[in-house]
């Protein structure tokens, strides 16, 4: 009788154990995308470059897929060539997202993202790329959120961001670690009103310095697909000499996720850190993002962003143009892509970028470049 129990319960245990592995999906993928590019930029052809870009970029993909859990990591290189220049650079981008459900109420979310760049223009970071000096980068983000009632969600965050900019004199760094709490009141379907509390410690070189801000929030559902987020309160900073400063936080957001159609537009005031040349700095931002789809094959896309950079909390916040701790840039994009079939894409794109540091800034150099760029994308597999 024993035994025969002992052979059920074994039999259970493989069956559930069977349909486990049925259910998780790991897929592979990998990309491979060939650019010819046309590249002004002019702190490039003071050092005797030219124009003309070649870029190689392999980009290997392993996606994970199962009830609880969702999750991607990556890793791309790009080999670049440039028109009189010998030999090849070499930049890195890698990635990690994962997210699992420990139950019906408690979720965890992991995300994170890493760069070796030649070209500080490259990155998501805007402000960063004050000179050509080769930058490592990255960002992570870990977040649990709670149902705590049926109106209620909790969350805690936890976010790291870092830059090292390797010049010729020396290397500088920062990064900032800034942990968060927050809750939303689901007041109606469509309305949610939120509280937060945010603490920022920013490290640069021996200094250290740190900001806390307490912000309320709100988010609406505009449409089926459309939202709407804002986000305001004071931040109170505390400067490496231990002088105490206020300045505001105002962060606007609309995003719409359509079937033809997408769309994203943020705009604000905020503390940032990690340039790697100030321990932190106030940041005006906006951006808009257009995507539209023509038809299964075609689809073009528009994108522009604005930056303004100074030393926390408000030196110069209030000045245009001249200040030597002032800086500012914007980036346009345009671009086209057409489908040939599942394993083969063309893609066109059109920039416009001009970041301007500091000293560029005080001069009144116009660094602006436009850069044409034609991509052959080819999804192996």
């Amino acid at each position: 009788m024993m035994g025969g129990i002992r052979k059920l319960l074994m039999a259970c245990v493989l069956c559930t154990s069977s349909a486990a592995l049925a259910d998780q999906v790991l897929d592979s993928s990998l990309r491979l995308v060939a650019e010819g590019r046309y590249d002004d930029d002019l702190r490039v052809a003071n050092e005797g470059g030219g124009p003309l870009v070649s870029k190689l970029s392999p980009r290997l993909g392993l996606e994970l897929k199962d009830p609880t859990s969702k999750g991607e990591v990556f890793y791309a290189a790009d080999f670049l060539m440039r028109q009189g220049i010998a030999g090849a650079t070499l930049d890195h981008r890698a990635g990690l997202d994962l997210n699992h459900a420990l139950s019906r109420r408690l979720q965890l979310e992991f995300t994170s993202r890493f760069f070796r760049v030649t070209d500080p223009t490259s990155l998501p970071r805007e402000g960063v790329a004050r000179t050509l000096a080769p930058t490592l980068y990255g960002q992570a983000r870990l977040s649990a959120t709670a149902r705590a009632t049926q109106r209620w969600d909790v969350r805690a965050s936890y976010n790291i961001e870092g830059a090292r900019v390797f010049e010729a004199t020396g290397t500088r760094q920062g990064f900032v670690h800034s942990p968060s709490v927050e809750g939303w009141y689901r007041s109606t379907r469509r309305l949610s009103l939120g509280v937060e509390y945010r603490y920022q410690g920013f490290y640069t070189q021996e200094d250290f310095s740190q900001a806390h801000g307490a912000f309320a929030g709100l988010r609406y559902r505009l449409t089926r697909v459309t939202n709407a987020s804002v986000r305001a309160g004071p931040i109170r900073y505390v400067s490496p000499q231990g002088e105490v400063g206020w300045l505001p936080r105002a962060v606007v957001a609309v995003d719409r996720d359509g079937e033809l159609f997408d769309m994203g537009i943020s705009l604000g005031h905020d503390l940032v850190g990690a340039s790697g040349f100030e321990n932190a700095l106030w940041a005006d931002f906006a951006s808009v993002a257009l995507a539209r789809r023509i038809n299964h094959q075609f689809s073009v896309n528009a994108v522009a962003s604005y930056f303004r950079n100074g030393r926390a909390p408000n030196e110069d916040a209030f000045r245009l143009s001249g200040s030597p701790y002032l800086s500012q840039g914007y980036a346009v994009e345009l671009g086209a892509e057409y489908r040939i079939n599942r394993y083969l894409a063309l893609q066109g794109t059109v920039n416009r970028i001009a970041q301007v540091g500091v000293e560029d800034e005080v001069g009144g150099v116009d660094l602006a470049r436009n850069v044409l760029a034609v991509r052959l994308v080819i999804s192996a597999w």
